[in-house]
């Protein structure tokens, strides 16, 4: 897979349900960042992150609904950072396409071996097993001939490489000779008997039941239990009125639409006797059906709707991580993020009195950057308003002082499920999307110190499934989600996140 810098440089939808200065704050972010690469004289995440911000800034915030009646001067200062980002874009485009270019190489070099690997095994199987013509190495080509019952010869190419066919191919004839079978056709009556267009199929026009057959479904009051005396008079006296109805004698009536039968196809002698009425007259409960009557537990279920527990719509549990590729970016990869060894526990303990009441309580995790690794140094601890099964922050601008005064990166949050498992809800995947559109690789940490079996999780929201399936999502409160499109679950388990045992976390309680 080759690495493309346009793949690489995420953009931003535009969600009009946050304010501009949302956006804005992510344009922020992305030149904080940037300043760092530059010191730190990384060309290739720099110029990356710098297409970032021209697309945030030219692309996303002139969509917002807002963009109009915004400030003037708020919108000038940006367009005179983006013409400098724009300058410095230029300059380190030849740099970056050269890196580019180099790990690209790098990359089909370490997998050439495989590809020689897989080439070697797939034609020595094929030799032995078939007597495959011999692959000319220099062209890396294989040639393949079809018989002549089949199609026309075709081969596959590799590397576009394009050669002669072989005309080798005597021994593959009497392979795939060897392979054929003698089925025999079916015949018209055979065909007719199973086509829903009728005896003449496509060249007659299909007729529907004729008068002939009455089929008489069951009501209500046949499924109440009767005598056996007087249901064994009600099948005779049905059976005696279809024989004195047709002299020639017909199948039952439950087995002329079970048959698809109309009563104007041809029968033979065996099937026009009338030796089958008379083996339903011995036992007459063969025609009798009996349903199931409905389980009660429907109206229950009907019930729990109203109100809607969050682990009732919960979204399927998450998915497995994904490694990234270690040094090679791609369009899904994101940065290492270390998470210190005792920011868990120290939380648990922040957490411990709304814990015991059955009250979640969340904090914000911010940190900083550095060779191309987010570490999380800061847990923010924000004033709050808690539920058993949500949390709601307040007064966020005391939370962006805090991450402008110290100079931290907005890298995800935690909370707590006091009493339920470890899963993130439909609510908890709408809070994670600011998070994650914020800055990729945020993370949500989920504490259910209550679930022995997973008493902590660390996710986020598979992208560009999950992310999509949330910023098309206009309900609130608990509700399900559809499943995304790609295939991927909405949410999952994150790869690019590793425990610290050397980090140390400062804790800023603002409650």
């Amino acid at each position: 897979m080759k690495i493309s810098i346009n793949s690489m440089a995420r953009r931003v939808e535009v969600d009009n349900r946050y304010p501009l200065r949302f956006y804005f704050r992510i344009a922020d972010n992305l030149l904080r960042q940037a300043s760092i690469y530059r010191e730190e004289k990384n060309i290739l995440d720099l110029y990356v992150i710098l297409l970032r911000f021209s697309s945030l800034v030219s692309e996303t915030i002139p969509c917002h609904r807002d963009y109009q009646t915004y400030p003037s001067k708020e919108k000038t200062l940006y367009r005179k950072k983006l013409l400098k980002v724009l300058d410095e874009l230029e300059s380190l485009k030849p740099e970056a396409l050269r890196l580019v270019s180099k790990l690209n190489e790098a990359q089909a070099v370490a997998q050439l071996p495989q590809l020689e690997s897989l080439e070697g095994t797939s034609n020595g199987l094929a030799t032995s097993s078939l007597e495959w013509p011999s692959v000319n190495n220099k062209s890396l080509s294989l040639s393949v001939r079809q018989p002549g019952s089949l199609t026309s010869p075709s081969s596959w190419k590799y590397r576009n490489d394009y050669s002669q066919i072989s005309t080798n191919t005597t021994q593959i004839d009497k392979q795939f000779q060897k392979l054929s079978f003698n089925l025999p056709l079916p015949n018209k009556e055979t065909l007719s008997r199973h086509s829903f267009l009728g005896p003449n199929g496509l060249q007659g026009q299909w007729l529907g039941p004729s008068g002939k057959v009455k089929v008489q479904y069951p009501t209500s009051t046949d499924l109440i239990p009767t005598d056996n005396s007087d249901l064994n008079q009600a099948v005779q006296n049905d059976i005696v009125a279809l024989q004195d109805g047709d002299p020639g004698g017909i199948k039952s009536t439950m087995e002329s639409v079970l048959s698809l039968d109309d009563g104007a196809w041809p029968r033979s002698s065996q099937e026009s006797s009338p030796s089958l009425i008379n083996g339903v007259r011995e036992d007459p409960f063969k025609l009798v059906i009996r349903q199931p009557s409905p389980p009660p537990v429907l109206a229950q279920v009907q019930q729990e709707y109203t109100p809607i527990p969050p682990s009732k719509v919960a979204d399927p549990r998450p998915g497995l991580a994904k490694p990234s590729l270690d040094g090679m970016p791609s369009s899904n990869s994101y940065q290492h993020l270390h998470v210190p060894v005792k920011l868990m526990d120290d939380f648990l303990r922040l957490a411990r009195a709304n814990t015991e009441k059955n009250l979640e309580t969340c904090g914000i995790l911010a940190g900083a950057l550095k060779n191309k690794v987010f570490h999380i140094t800061t847990l923010i601890v924000p004033k709050q308003e808690s539920t058993s099964d949500s949390c709601q922050t307040l007064n966020e601008e005391e939370i962006f002082e805090v991450q402008d005064r110290l100079s931290l990166f907005p890298l995800g949050w935690i909370h707590t499920h006091p009493s339920q498992t470890c899963f993130m809800s439909s609510v908890d995947l709408h809070t994670h999307y600011s998070y994650q559109i914020m800055l990729p690789e945020a993370i949500a940490i989920v504490m259910a110190p209550t679930d022995t079996s997973s008493p902590h999780g660390i996710f986020h929201l598979s992208d560009p499934g999950g992310v999509s399936v949330i910023r098309n999502c206009d309900q609130r409160g608990f509700h399900p989600h559809e499943e995304p499109s790609d295939g991927t679950p909405i949410y999952e388990h994150c790869s690019h996140v590793f425990i610290n045992s050397n980090l140390r976390i400062n804790v800023v309680d603002l409650r």
